[in-house]
């Protein structure tokens, strides 16, 4: 049974390309990020713990030990070797990020070295903010509000081993606190961090693109169309697309304002050949979240296109009809529901276009998609 037209103008209908898709996203990436701060908890604990010569394995960092620690901290008198096992203990547990902020004046002390002309004291002290910013919505606004100042100057650090910290504990922030994003949106932190992505060096890059991501995601809504367009043609100037799964979503993000989408015209084909390759592969079931953000990209950068950004996806002379609809078909079929979606977002997109030979070469897809009917009827079971 093939697919009515009816069928396929809902298609089009499942997702719009405005505020319906941005809440969409965010929703997704709130919960993404959650899991992902307690996998970052976890790794970098674990990580960390190895990394700790004289530290016994199985090391664990009390409360009590926060608390005494806290204490020298405040009065300048812990030693090197706590000021190294501090950040870890407050990586271990929630409870230890609490009982070092519910030290009076805990935060003093790290302003005073994050701030201070030590570098070592300078890096244990960014360690302890980035452990301290994965905690929950409380504990990223207190210390927000205490050291987003000093994270702002350290931004222009050569060192850059502390300048990665810094970048990474603003992300932890922003993904963890909407007012401790609206104190470093307040401050211009967007700005600084364009600058970074225009011309870093490569060590830092994955951590600026993952502060990048939270602050769009966060801020979609507060971020002006000028600094969006500044972004968006900083980032089409990158060359390492899928190198990072983070750029990729910032780039589908991204594709929700409309000011962005056509700065996206210009990756669209290596949006295209990645998702052929990626079928190609045997462990194409490990790219799903790339798979998921391309998919995405081409659904919200083509639904407004001309005809000529369509084809790069419909009218490639790299692929055949038939590699179209085998692609299509795997998508559709694909065992992951929320991809069934996407792509029939995307073809419906395309069957409803402005153009009528856009509108037309998906129409006579149509018939070659035996999977359109298997993913509306899963999609139909779920709602």
């Amino acid at each position: 049974m093939l697919t009515t037209n009816e069928e396929i103008d809902e298609a089009g209908k499942l997702q719009s390309n405005d505020s319906n898709t941005v809440e969409n996203l965010r929703v997704e990436l709130r919960e993404a990020t959650l899991t992902k701060r307690r996998q970052n908890r976890t790794s970098a604990w674990d990580k960390n713990r190895k990394n700790l010569g004289e530290c016994p394995e199985n090391e664990l960092f009390t409360v009590e030990y926060v608390n005494e620690r806290v204490k020298f901290l405040k009065k300048k008198r812990i030693s090197l070797k706590d000021y190294r096992y501090l950040p870890n203990a407050l990586i271990q547990s929630e409870e230890n990020i609490y009982a070092f902020l519910k030290v009076d004046q805990s935060l003093s002390g790290l302003i005073r070295d994050l701030s201070g002309n030590n570098p070592i004291f300078q890096l244990y002290a960014a360690n302890c903010c980035c452990n301290i910013a994965l905690g929950n919505t409380k504990a990223c606004t207190v210390l927000g509000k205490a050291v987003i100042p000093y994270l702002l100057i350290e931004l222009e650090s050569l060192n850059y081993i502390l300048l990665d910290i810094c970048i990474w504990t603003i992300g932890n922030l922003v993904a963890g606190s909407h007012v401790a994003f609206s104190i470093l949106h307040a401050q211009h932190c967007l700005k600084y961090l364009i600058l970074l992505l225009s011309n870093c060096d490569d060590l830092i890059l994955p951590s600026v693109i993952y502060a990048l991501l939270h602050y769009v995601h966060v801020g979609f809504h507060e971020i002006s169309e000028s600094e969006m367009i500044e972004l968006i043609q900083v980032i089409t100037k990158q060359k390492f697309l899928y190198k990072n799964p983070n750029f990729i979503w910032l780039l589908a993000l991204l594709s929700s304002s409309t000011v962005c989408t056509t700065y996206l015209y210009s990756i669209l084909p290596q949006i295209v050949d990645h998702l052929y390759l990626l079928f190609s592969d045997s462990k194409e079931i490990s790219h799903v979240s790339e798979i998921t953000a391309s998919i995405r990209i081409l659904a919200n950068t083509l639904s407004n296109s001309c005809k000529d950004e369509a084809d790069i996806l419909l009218r490639n002379s790299k692929y055949s009809d038939e590699d179209l609809c085998l692609l299509l078909n795997k998508l559709l079929s694909h065992q992951y529901m929320h991809i069934r979606r996407e792509t029939l977002w995307l073809i419906g997109n395309l069957y409803n276009h402005r153009s009528s030979s856009v509108a037309k070469n998906i129409r006579n897809l149509v018939a070659f998609l035996p999977a359109l009917n298997q993913a509306f009827l899963s999609i139909g079971n779920c709602v």
